[in-house]
């Protein structure tokens, strides 16, 4: 049986060599480890690229995206190849950890409370924080969020802050009416995050591979969930390392909850699953007990 057959895929077949070349390529440009077992999702994924440009194989397509001048295609092509399901109030338990920590940061120092969800997707995450900001410090309170993503595509998506209403299910149902906008007529069953709340939230396309590159510093917490677990050990360490340099003394890193640091020589000490802070004294301490 082919790959065709067994997924129900119709359209030309991504061979073993193309697979490759592909999986080398979302590699090279994100840091995204692709397995064997992902070559039905590549296929699945490009297969729009191969009809709009009318290609009969995914060989001809990777011909397009190794021409000089076919920056825009590859752009397209890690936008269609990056993860980027999420939702509101996702990993819960988090948020209520934030809300105390901005407490305490605020007792001790006038200066905004800063964050970076440094693989924002389509939104949902960052607006999430500037809930639990807003919350504690109101909404045109002393913090600062900047949200960033390598997918053009979600950035411009989250800009809008316009979702189907499925997506904030989680969300504590007295927050609803006082952050979201219920759509009317062509906006039903969506919702809005209230532009007031929304204009808080700063968003840029990075590639985290890249992170150095990243205009702001200084963070008190960076958000990386439910992202590490597509990069193998060496590009987890470039991309911690980085990022180690954009936060403050103290402060924190959140990833997610199936998620674990295990790279030593890094200056992070794990308090709890899924957090870490940065001391900059441990770097050549092991990360986990």
């Amino acid at each position: 049986m082919d790959l065709s057959t067994q997924f129900g895929l119709t359209g030309p077949l991504l061979g073993p060599e193309e697979f490759e070349q592909l999986r080398r390529f979302i590699f090279n440009e994100a840091g995204i480890e692709m397995t064997p077992n992902k070559r039905a999702l590549i296929q699945s994924r490009l297969a729009s690229r191969l009809r709009a440009l009318k290609c009969a194989s995914y060989a001809s397509y990777w011909h397009i995206l190794q021409s000089a001048d076919a920056h825009q295609e590859r752009e397209q092509a890690i936008n269609l190849l990056s993860t980027n399901e999420t939702y509101f109030f996702r990993e819960p338990q988090q948020f209520a950890w934030l809300q105390q920590r901005v407490q305490a940061i605020t007792q001790q120092r006038q200066a905004p409370v800063r964050i970076w969800s440094a693989a924002c997707s389509t939104g949902e995450e960052p607006y999430t924080i500037a809930i639990t900001l807003a919350e504690t410090l109101g909404t045109n309170g002393p913090w600062y969020i900047y949200a960033t993503d390598i997918n053009t595509r979600v950035t411009r998506y989250a800009k809008r802050a316009i979702y189907p209403i499925e997506r904030a299910q989680k969300t504590p149902p007295h927050l609803w009416r006082k952050y979201f906008q219920h759509g009317e007529q062509e906006y039903t069953g969506k919702i809005r995050v209230k532009p007031g709340l929304a204009r808080q939230v700063v968003f840029e396309n990075l590639n985290l591979l890249h992170s150095e590159t990243a205009r702001q510093s200084n963070f008190d917490v960076i958000v990386l969930r439910n992202v590490l677990i597509y990069f193998n050990e060496e590009t987890k360490h470039r991309v911690l390392k980085q990022l180690c340099t954009k936060l403050a003394d103290g402060g924190h890193l959140l990833i997610g909850h199936a998620e674990v640091i295990r790279q030593k020589s890094l200056p992070l000490v794990q308090e709890v699953p899924s957090r870490y802070r940065y001391v900059p004294e441990c770097a050549n301490n092991e990360v986990t007990p």
